[in-house]
């Protein structure tokens, strides 16, 4: 069982941690626990030094562990980034661990000059990753044929698709009307859609 989400505890029960502690006011955890639930495979902490929120975890078919969910911390650890420096208030994020914890594959920002949340992630055989969140930003970024390319409301919903290892984006779309949109789950068929 592989579980994410937030601490503010500085004493998470960690096992083979990445990362030794809390850094900041709450961090992502990440932790794997044994097929009988006795006990922890690994746990770590994963953060910088603001806030930090996991919201999704998924695994590809060779144990990778992939987390995302949004970041206030302009030192979240980065690895290989698409996107290296956080853009607003809040960034999305995702990131990659190697099978077992041992180290980071990849890990980045995503997002735009505001609040951006990721809700919602699926992988497909190929290895693209796909996010979706909220996003209050004017220029959360969006690919030359997005469905939406603007901002309509407070905040839009967003549908972000990344190629393997996060290197660039294949497809990124608002949607969303006047009020406040976001998505906070999301499935994906056989056929990618």
């Amino acid at each position: 069982v592989f579980l994410t989400g937030s601490t503010q505890s500085h004493d998470f029960p960690t096992m083979n941690p990445l990362q030794l502690g809390n850094d900041g006011v709450s961090n992502v955890f990440v932790s794997e626990v044994n097929p009988t639930g006795t006990a922890l495979v690994y746990s770590t902490y994963l953060g910088g030094s603001s806030s930090d929120y996991g919201t999704s975890i998924a695994l590809d078919g060779s144990g990778n562990v992939y987390i995302s969910g949004y970041t206030y911390s302009t030192d979240f650890p980065t690895q290989n980034a698409f996107q290296s420096v956080l853009a607003g208030g809040s960034d999305a994020f995702i990131t990659e661990l190697t099978p077992g914890n041992t180290g980071l594959v990849f890990s980045t920002f995503l997002g735009g000059n505001s609040i951006d949340r990721v809700f919602s992630m699926s992988l497909d055989p190929s290895g693209s990753i796909y996010l979706a969140g909220d996003t209050q930003s004017t220029n959360y970024p969006v690919t030359s044929s997005a469905f939406q390319s603007v901002n309509h409301g407070l905040a839009d919903a967003f549908v972000t698709k990344l190629a393997r290892g996060a290197s660039s984006l294949v497809y990124s779309t608002l949607l969303g009307g006047s009020g406040t949109d976001g998505i906070t789950a999301m499935a994906l068929d056989s056929a990618g859609s």
